[in-house]
């Protein structure tokens, strides 16, 4: 049953501005570089705006003319334009994709989760023309809001499901147009999503009944599942005395586990609450175990304040850690309030649980803006942090999170990379010196395997000789040629940095493996504590390829006499017992895991 309150027109616009929305995005991603939208100045407003305003305006429109919903959209982008600012600021100069992201991602996921904590309030602004409403109504329409984002996920997910369907199909009959247009197509992309988008809020937002009976079918669903999820959370803050925290404190982020308990208890207990506010909920055990887990809620949210200290105290502040650290604080403000709804309520359950979050969602929208501003500036507190422990002596030189500053803190962890570069005590160490100029040429994270030559200019020694040096050659093993030299720097197989290391070695040996009378090379990599991988390079035609390879723990053999017998080309060929097999004229090769 549709809801006709929204005006023809209305309902036009909406699909319309994320249409122009997905249009824009795709002009500002793939318009030439001198243009407008892609000068450094403008584009990251332009990402924020895109992001913002059409999906704000399709969720709060009613009428066009209505001055609410242009100031509405005014507010926003009042908050976008100075936030925007700051970020910018801080990746403004970085030389690098990575370095650009590590900033901007975040930013850009703090501006959906803000959005969607404050529609409500902009939605009611509009209808109830104040911003002072029952919480019931910010109830409603956060729910709603919440079904209709995934709603239209689905479509999306489903809608290029069809299409995919659709190009596997044409590419039987060895069709591959459908397949350029739906899915190289940059342009039928970004507009066609900005279309369903648009279809998603239209439709969800027409059928109000329906979201409503969705709703409640959530409803009932999580008040059957809320008893189960507070007796877990009773059982395991029951267990914990017995174990101690220590137990917390040694595993790898226990913060991430403890904070989703207390997410997914406060949300099942407002989920259920709203069918609470008239009659109890549950049987009084139930209810009582249900107010239980809602009392231990601060006591969770304590774990994780301990657990993440803990990780700062022994590592130092990183931006992760900072939106951790808000977070949690976050929680321990509904934890204490939730567990002071249960001590106040006598006649009906959880009875000041409303206004505890009409005070407290306004104060997460509040901290994510802030979040954004100098007043609390993850990248600054990092950095500061990580810098101030380094010349404390709190952290050794060797272990500065290099790749933290490089890519995840914008154009301070630049400015603290040259202040490293210029310090005499760190680069004082030939091997630390290498790291952090292999470091500081490096353009994304993931960019573990650069050529070797593509870092003469930034250092001298990262030539071929000095590579030649860094391999050890076995005994009686003849220098390979320069082709093989030059395979090895741009296998992606083989990181030859690795070789490079003080603390590791690598060894080559040359041998006959498949007794033709011309020698192979194996290169053996040994690093203490971790894998130890070998590969085989053989010459086919005038290229040396890597044909082989072996990986195994250093647990599984002698570590100390399996390097010294390299060393010594104690290397031989062993003929495997089981062969292979030919079936006519085809090879079938055969693999027996049980007989080696």
């Amino acid at each position: 049953m549709s809801d006709n309150s929204l005006p023809r027109l209305s309902r036009f616009f909406i699909i319309f501005v994320c249409i122009l929305q997905g249009f824009l995005t795709y002009i500002s991603h793939h318009s030439s570089s001198g243009s407008l939208l892609l000068q450094p100045s403008t584009f990251l407003y332009w990402q924020a705006l895109l992001l913002v305003l059409p999906l704000v305006f399709a969720f709060t429109i009613v009428r066009l003319k209505d001055r609410f919903l242009w100031q509405n959209l005014a507010i926003c982008l009042l908050v976008i334009l100075l936030t925007t600012t700051w970020v910018y600021w801080n990746v403004e100069g970085v030389d690098n994709v990575s370095q650009y992201d590590g900033v901007v991602v975040p930013y850009l996921c703090s501006l959906c989760v803000l959005v969607f904590i404050a529609l409500p309030w902009l939605q009611t602004r509009i209808k109830n023309k104040q911003w002072n409403v029952s919480y019931a109504t910010i109830y409603d329409h956060l729910c709603i809001n919440a079904i209709t984002v995934i709603l239209t996920l689905l479509l999306i997910i489903l809608f290029w499901g069809i299409l995919w369907l659709c190009v596997e199909l044409f590419k039987q009959l060895n069709i591959h147009f459908f397949h350029h247009l739906f899915f190289r197509n940059n342009l039928f992309i970004y507009t066609i999503n900005g279309f369903l988008i648009g279809v998603g809020i239209r439709t969800c937002r027409l059928q109000t009944h329906l979201m409503k009976a969705l709703r409640n079918l959530l409803t009932i669903m999580v008040k059957g599942l809320l008893p189960v999820l507070s007796f877990v959370a009773l059982i395991f803050i029951t267990t914990l005395p017995f174990v101690g925290l220590n137990a917390l404190s040694s595993a790898w982020s226990p913060s991430a586990l403890l904070m989703t308990m207390v997410v997914l208890l406060i949300t099942a207990t407002n989920i259920v609450y709203k069918s609470g506010l008239k009659v109890q909920p549950y049987p009084t055990p139930v209810r009582f175990m249900v107010n239980a887990s809602l009392l231990v809620l601060p006591l969770y949210a304590g774990l994780a304040l301990y657990a993440i200290s803990i990780r700062v105290n022994e590592y130092g502040w990183t931006p992760v850690r900072v939106w951790g650290y808000l977070v949690i604080i976050m929680s321990v403000l509904f934890s204490c309030s939730y567990a002071i709804a249960v001590t106040r309520s006598r006649r009906t359950w959880l009875h000041p649980l409303g206004m505890i979050n009409r005070v407290l969602l306004p104060g997460c929208v509040a901290l994510l803006i802030l979040a954004n501003t100098p007043l609390i500036d993850p990248y600054r507190i990092s950095v500061n942090d990580q810098m101030n422990r380094y010349l404390a002596s709190k952290v050794d030189a060797d272990n500065l999170d290099l790749s933290l500053l490089r890519f995840k803190t914008g154009k301070r962890g630049q400015e603290a990379l040259m202040f490293l570069y210029q310090d005499a005590s760190f680069i004082s160490n030939t091997q630390r010196k290498q790291r952090l100029e292999k470091i500081m040429a490096e353009h994304n994270r993931w960019e573990v395997n650069r050529a070797v030559d593509d870092l003469k200019d930034i250092h001298p020694k990262l030539t071929l000789d000095y590579v030649q040096k860094k391999l050890v050659l076995a005994k009686n093993t003849l220098k390979p040629e320069a082709a093989w030299w030059a395979i090895l720097q741009s296998n992606p197989q083989v990181d030859i940095d690795l070789c490079l290391r003080d603390s590791d070695v690598c060894i080559i040996n040359s041998l006959d493996l498949n007794q033709d009378g011309i020698y192979e090379y194996l290169l053996c990599h040994i690093e203490r504590g971790s894998d130890i991988s070998c590969h085989v390079f053989a010459k086919q035609g005038e290229e040396w390829k890597n044909i082989g390879h072996a990986y195994f723990p250093p647990k599984t053999v002698n570590v100390a006499y399996f390097e010294r017998a390299l060393r010594e080309g104690n290397v031989k060929t062993r003929h495997k017992p089981w062969l292979d097999a030919e079936v006519g004229h085809e090879p079938v090769k055969i693999y027996y895991p049980e007989a080696e």
